[in-house]
């Protein structure tokens, strides 16, 4: 992204400590997903070299001696000509470019060869088909949403009595988790929206670990990484198990300032839980350690950024970002998810990655499964399917009337053969709505 820190730098005089923040080409024509790379060896710049003349170097990320060299200088605007990848905001160039005088100053701890991960793992291998309809799946999603809460109670009970959790049947549940979702992923995805343990902790691992799996399969990762991301969903906050029970499911925006110190603690304390596990996944340590990071250096707890973070990583931070502001609390109702999704697009300019939230936006569709939305006719429904090729019309159940009083009996629809209504409106939806809008509990008219 080009901004007021950035120079244009030819390919031939890269050095190691930049943070090359574009390209003279879309990003999407190279093979960095991943839009941010920082320079540590020779072999990132060999490839840089495979495809790009010049790149554009970001002066406020790069290593503080890089920042020191160049400071002098005045970035060059860019090409008026640079070609803009598809779905990548790119914003005018302003017209001083000098070098921020907070670069100097930026620090971040060197990065390791092993926290410099390959972003390889999100090229797509293969194209999931719905083996079912959402509604054939309902009963072995139910099944795989039971055994997951059951499986947080052990844990939950392991942790308290200092006894060895069972990783292999911690496998095993997000393993009936991910068949579920590979067969059709809006049956988990709707249990885990409308679903509840009872306990706000648990059924937010449960979304996550939900979310983490559809957005893999959206993005055609193979059987087995679903798996470590799927497991990473369900682990990724145990840290706050050992939080005081007042604030484990408390959001960022309502905690007291001292609660957010202590809140930030669940990073330590899940490091610590998950390194006594004898066979989780290296990608499940990284969820757990990173997902509160951000691209920028300006997350928790090392200020990493860019291609120091894993991708599943990033994805993560994504997620709990989306769930973080799409749930409300009692008297702070969340967002809409038209909202929640301009939101995190935001956020991409502050620390998330712009292309993963575009596909994340895209996995989870404009009307999300489980979500309230109102009709042209005045009356209620929940999302219950999407349609894959036809996102605005999805399949839905209508649950309340133009007066927003239950229907005794609700409604299916599938938006693309529905019709008119009765009085010869043909159906529409018009509005998305938050969750508890009009005080409407979705649970009791679908589970």
């Amino acid at each position: 992204m080009i901004s007021n820190s950035t120079i244009e730098v030819s390919v031939n005089d890269l050095q190691l400590g930049m943070f090359v923040s574009d390209l003279d080409r879309p990003w999407l024509e190279t093979p960095y997903l991943i839009q941010g790379i920082l320079i540590q060896s020779q072999h990132d710049i060999d490839e840089l070299k495979r495809y790009c003349i010049h790149v554009y170097v970001d002066m406020d990320r790069s290593e503080p001696f890089i920042a020191q060299q160049h400071a002098p200088h005045a970035a060059a605007p860019p090409d008026s000509s640079l070609q803009q990848s598809p779905g990548l905001h790119r914003p005018m160039p302003h017209t001083d470019s000098r070098i921020s005088s907070s670069a100097s100053s930026w620090h971040h701890p060197p990065a390791s060869a092993q926290e410099t991960e390959s972003l390889d793992v999100l090229r797509r291998v293969q194209t999931y088909a719905d083996i079912c309809t959402a509604e054939q799946e309902i009963p072995a999603a139910e099944k795989a949403y039971n055994i997951a809460s059951a499986l947080f109670n052990d844990i939950n009970f392991n942790l308290e009595h200092e006894i060895k959790i069972d990783m292999q049947k911690a496998h095993e549940v997000v393993d009936t988790l991910c068949e579920s979702v590979i067969r059709n992923p809006d049956a988990a995805i709707l249990l885990a929206q409308l679903k509840t343990t009872g306990k706000a902790l648990y059924d937010n691992a449960i979304k996550t670990s939900v979310h983490l799996l559809a957005f893999g399969r959206h993005l055609g990762l193979p059987r087995k990484e679903l798996s470590i991301l799927g497991l990473g969903g369900l682990l990724m906050d145990i840290g706050k198990l050992r939080l005081p029970k007042a604030i484990q499911a408390k959001r960022n925006m309502s905690l007291t300032p001292d609660e957010r110190k202590l809140m930030k603690r669940h990073i330590a304390y899940g490091e610590e839980i998950a390194s006594q596990l004898s066979n989780a996944p290296e990608e499940v340590i990284k969820i757990i350690l990173q997902h509160h990071e951000r691209e920028n250096g300006n997350g928790y707890p090392f200020g990493l950024y860019a291609n120091q973070l894993h991708a599943y990583s990033r994805m993560a931070a994504i997620v709990d970002c989306y769930e973080e502001i799409i749930w409300g609390e009692s008297g702070m109702p969340g967002m809409k998810p038209f909202q929640a999704l301009k939101e995190l697009k935001e956020n991409a300019h502050n620390g998330l990655n712009y292309t993963l939230v575009e596909q994340f936006a895209q996995c989870v569709g404009m009307f999300p499964v489980g979500s309230l939305v109102e009709l042209n006719t005045g009356e209620i429904a929940i999302v219950l399917t999407h349609n894959r090729t036809q996102r605005f019309l999805p399949c839905i159940m209508i649950i309340c009337d133009a007066g927003k009083k239950p229907y005794s009996t609700p409604l299916t629809l599938d938006l693309r053969t529905a019709g008119a209504n009765p009085n010869g409106i043909q159906y529409a939806i018009v509005n998305d709505l938050p969750q508890g809008a009009y005080g409407i509990d979705p649970q009791k008219y679908y589970l």
